[in-house]
């Protein structure tokens, strides 16, 4: 029972990391002019809802993930959801300064203007449910594609 726990565990982590590109904390500190960048980053990371869609498709991949390992108890992942939405703004905190160290200044302005402007915002309301429909749309396709290639190996 712990070692499939782990499985799962080890499974939603790896996706989660998969997400946010980076290890959590591994960012360093930015300091000096640095730091504009950052608050920019910040700007942007609010301006455009990316933190929030990474969180609906972590959410939307969930209940697969309780379907493909039954063995871990519901609790679990009554409490590692609750805890993936407590810790958004540390969350929010490192991928920040990834996007920091990635783009200029005037990049993170001009993306910022972006996500303001109607074709942004328009983009940030949908995306949430994009990423939720999206993901069963992912989900089905690869379980053809298993289905498919299951049949194929059967012997005839």
């Amino acid at each position: 029972m712990k070692s499939a726990i782990r499985c799962g565990i080890t499974g939603m982590l790896a996706f989660v990391l998969l997400l946010s590109t980076e290890g959590y904390g591994q960012a360093p500190k930015l300091t000096g002019p640095d730091a504009v960048r950052l608050s920019a980053a910040h700007r942007f990371l609010e301006a455009s809802g990316s933190v929030e869609t990474m969180v609906a498709a972590m959410r939307a991949n969930l209940p697969a993930q309780r379907m493909a390992n039954p063995q871990i108890p519901a609790e679990f992942w009554n409490r590692f959801e609750a805890r993936i939405l407590a810790e958004v703004p540390q969350l929010i905190d490192s991928i920040a300064v990834l996007y920091a160290a990635k783009f200029t200044q005037q990049e993170l302005d001009a993306l910022v203007a972006f996500y303001r402007s109607p074709t942004g915002l328009r983009l940030r309301e949908l995306q949430p449910s994009l990423v939720t429909e999206s993901s069963a749309i992912g989900q089905r396709w690869g379980m053809r594609i298993g289905a498919d290639i299951g049949a194929a190996l059967q012997p005839r």
